[in-house]
């Protein structure tokens, strides 16, 4: 079995998991969130009443699709390729590309984590305006989201690091 990086094995089934878990609650929280832009306009054009929770709850299912997708964007190889530049340098020098990109998306994911962790904290006693949620439950998605895509760089370490590195990446994100 093969996953869309060209890994196989245990890599190849987390992966696959991850990206199951990442686009089913993408795909559920897109799904809340134009089921309650829809009512709400139903609600005020046929009804001619405004439902105040529908607004609270589509913002926070967009929060949530918006990092889980941006998680399976990841996963999926297809967030941090500029593959017509870097395959256009010697192989020494895309390598050397390839790593620095990795280590600044690495240092960038671990930072979302830590200061995600850390605002969870700050917001653990505050509760949303309309429904009174304890707003750790929204913002724990930084963080989640982070993880979850600090798992798949990681699981990309051959792409930036392995042997062959420029022609690994391109030949595994291009198919």
């Amino acid at each position: 079995m093969t996953d869309p990086m060209g890994q196989t094995g245990l890599s190849s089934r987390i992966r696959l998991g991850l990206g199951f878990l990442e686009a089913t609650v993408a795909g559920a929280m897109l799904t809340v969130m134009v089921g309650c832009t829809v009512l709400q306009v139903v609600a005020r054009f046929v009804f001619q009443t405004g439902l105040s929770w529908t607004d609270e709850v589509a913002m926070f299912s967009f929060i949530w699709a918006a990092l889980m997708g941006a998680a399976l964007v990841i996963n999926s190889g297809g967030a941090h390729r500029i593959d017509t530049f870097v395959n256009l340098l010697p192989g020494s020098v895309r390598r050397a590309v390839l790593a620095l990109v990795y280590a600044a998306i690495l240092a960038a994911l671990i930072l979302l984590i830590v200061y995600g962790v850390k605002l969870l904290g700050v917001v653990h006693f505050q509760r949303s305006s309309i429904l009174k949620l304890n707003m750790s439950f929204i913002y724990v998605s930084l963080p989640l989201s982070a993880g979850l895509m600090l798992a798949a760089m990681l699981l990309d370490w051959r792409v930036y690091l392995g042997d062959g590195a420029g022609d690994t990446a391109g030949e595994a994100r291009n198919g």
